[in-house]
């Protein structure tokens, strides 16, 4: 037996118990009302002198006990209620009562049977719409799931399904895109790094083959060897970005944030980007207060130096020779701020909101003849902002002046 039907059999017998409990109280009161019609027809039947008795007895004022007026009624032949008009009333009535209740009662349960139809064959539609929805989302129509009923709209839990479906469709449109969006990417990266892998690597085995040649000369053997040298040192840095965004993504990377000195992080990332620099005839300027030095702010060294380093180094890359890049550091009124500024190419306005994303490289020449993949400043970002800061854009500044401006910013 389902549960529905057990609930519905518990209602009627319910509604059959209260509809008796109604008849037996009625039956009960006319019962009352014809012995006080028999109990006067025996008092009549008493009386010697029934004219001037009778009045008496209409009125009430005189009465006899329930087995006195059965005594006298058994003997003038009262001794069943179809023996007098009173008894016969009596009968029907109670018949009248109890086919009342049996019709009341019938009908409850058709009234009651008829709703639970309709309910379940509402419920049944209802849940058929939710499977048509499950299917559009499956089948990827994420436009209007459902028809927004009256009925549908009456009832607040059926509402809410139908939002969470319409949810649901408006996510998985937005997951699929966003699946779409990321294959295109990685299509773009595979192609990047086949054309960024091709050079090094080419460069390598043109240099092993030349290495090869007995005739060579000493200076000519260590010119290629240094070649070689570098060929290693880009392979391993692209190799290097590739495998920390990897495990940034995978959650492998945790930060470990404890309250040490900035400073001592920030002179560190320049540092390390200081021979870079030199290479290139590039200065690198630091402007930071006097309370920079014993600033103590919580961050981990490691990560944040390696996303300051990655900011630095794309300063550095995309500058040219004879410039200049400027990192101020100071504090705010709850933050710490750094800005790196450099003298280089600068960035299109049409890809302000692209420089932070995944993969992402301009089109502009001199970006693209450097070695990069598009993840240094997507590491950043993710790394800053789990610091619970922010990297962004000076635009306004870049408006007026030549090169890019990164700022970060970092509660402290």
């Amino acid at each position: 037996m389902s549960r529905e039907l057990r609930r519905y059999l518990i209602e009627l017998l319910l509604s059959l118990l209260v509809i008796s409990a109604v008849i037996s109280g009625i039956i009960g009161i006319r019962y009352q009302s014809y012995q006080r019609e028999m109990e006067r027809i025996a008092l009549v039947l008493k009386s010697d002198e029934v004219q001037q008795d009778v009045f008496q007895i209409l009125k009430g004022d005189e009465r006899i006990s329930e087995k006195g007026a059965d005594e006298i009624l058994d003997r003038y032949g009262y001794t069943d209620p179809e023996d007098s008009e009173a008894g016969r009333q009596f009968l029907k009535d109670c018949r009248a009562v109890c086919a009342g209740g049996v019709i009341c009662w019938f009908c409850f349960a058709g009234v009651l049977g008829f709703e639970r139809y309709k309910k379940r064959k509402e419920s049944e539609k209802q849940s058929q719409d939710i499977v048509d929805g499950l299917e559009k989302i499956r089948a990827g129509e994420y436009g209007q799931i459902l028809l927004e009923s009256d009925a549908y709209m009456e009832d607040q839990n059926w509402k809410r399904i139908l939002d969470e479906l319409d949810s649901l469709g408006s996510y998985v449109d937005m997951i699929r895109s966003q699946a779409h969006l990321e294959k295109e990417e990685t299509k773009s990266l595979v192609t990047d790094l086949s054309h960024q892998l091709k050079t090094p690597v080419a460069a390598l085995s043109s240099c092993l083959d030349i290495l090869k040649n007995p005739d060579l000369s000493e200076k000519e053997r260590r010119e290629f060897q240094d070649r070689m040298e570098q060929q290693l040192h880009n392979l391993e840095q692209l190799i290097s970005a590739l495998v920390n965004i990897s495990r940034m993504e995978t959650g492998m990377i945790q930060l470990h944030l404890e309250e040490s000195r900035i400073f001592d992080t920030v002179l560190e990332a320049v540092n390390r980007i200081w021979i870079k620099a030199q290479q290139k005839d590039i200065e690198i300027q630091m402007e930071a207060g006097d309370e920079m030095e014993d600033l103590k702010i919580r961050h981990d060294r490691k990560w944040l130096g390696e996303a300051l380093i990655n900011i630095l180094d794309n300063a550095v890359k995309y500058s040219p020779s004879g410039t200049m890049v400027t990192l101020r550091a100071f504090r705010m009124n709850s933050f710490l701020r750094i800005e790196i500024q450099d003298q280089g190419i600068g960035i299109p306005r049409e890809n302000y909101h692209k420089v932070f994303q995944r993969y992402f490289r301009g089109k502009h020449p001199e970006i693209q003849k450097e070695e990069g993949a598009g993840v240094g400043l997507y590491l950043a970002r993710r790394i800053i902002e789990g610091h619970h800061g922010t990297i962004s854009l000076d635009t306004r500044r870049m408006k007026k002046e030549k090169g890019t401006v990164f700022v970060v910013q970092i509660p402290c």
